[in-house]
């Protein structure tokens, strides 16, 4: 479907599609260092956006960690604007090889996490595994101008499962989830290498327990 929209968009000019519907972007922050508000880099990348359940691909688009907002660059021959799309019509997007989805207020209020966007670093049939981006706004004082810098903070990590989100703030928030699978998942985490980033470990658990999940499942069927 990727080359067809791509035409489509080239044929009538995207300002005449829905994905159009965003605001003229006006930067707020002028930055002098690389510690940018901007994922992944403060430049344009290539990436898809799904709005309105409609799919547009090989657009240029950077994501705003720090508003949560993501950003398009129109084409030269139709304006070269930045657009800032309107958000509540985006469900999921992708840029250099990240995807992210969209949790809403709704889903947010229920479980007591921040709405917005999060990165999917693994999905599996049980379960999905996200992660919250973040970003805290420093001042840098210059002669005449206030610079702002983009410290990143450690990202806040979420897991869907059994239709709720639940944060994971530690292993043992693994374990909670698991109840029946204490002694498999503590024998697990013993043997796994101590440099590993709370992320990896994360992948690395989980990927276990759909492993695990499904030969439960095998055994209950074949019994």
């Amino acid at each position: 479907m990727g080359p067809y929209y791509n035409w489509f968009d080239t044929a009538i000019g995207i300002e005449n599609q829905e994905i159009h519907y965003g605001a003229v972007y006006s930067e707020k922050h002028r930055a002098k260092s690389k510690k940018s508000k901007f994922f992944p880099s403060p430049y344009f990348t290539k990436g898809d956006v799904v709005i309105d359940n409609l799919p547009y691909y090989s657009l240029e688009l950077k994501y705003n960690v720090y508003e949560d907002e993501l950003l398009m660059q129109v084409a030269n021959n139709l304006g070269g604007k930045i657009l800032q799309l309107h958000k509540d019509k985006i469900s999921s997007f992708t840029i250099a090889g990240h995807w992210f989805t969209k949790i809403d207020g709704v889903e947010a209020q229920k479980t007591h996490i921040s709405s917005g966007f999060y990165e999917v670093i693994l999905e599996k049939p049980s379960f999905t595994l996200l992660k919250k981006h973040r970003r805290l706004l420093t001042e840098q004082l210059g002669a005449d101008l206030i610079f702002y810098e983009f410290e990143e903070l450690d990202s806040e990590f979420i897991v869907r499962y059994t239709d709720s989100y639940h944060r994971l703030k530690k292993m043992q928030d693994v374990k909670v989830l698991f109840p029946q699978n204490v002694p498999e998942l503590n024998d697990y985490l013993k043997n796994l290498p101590s440099n590993l980033s709370f992320e990896d470990r994360l992948k690395s658990v989980f990927s276990f327990m759909d492993t695990l999940l499904n030969e439960t499942k095998d055994k209950t069927m074949n019994k």
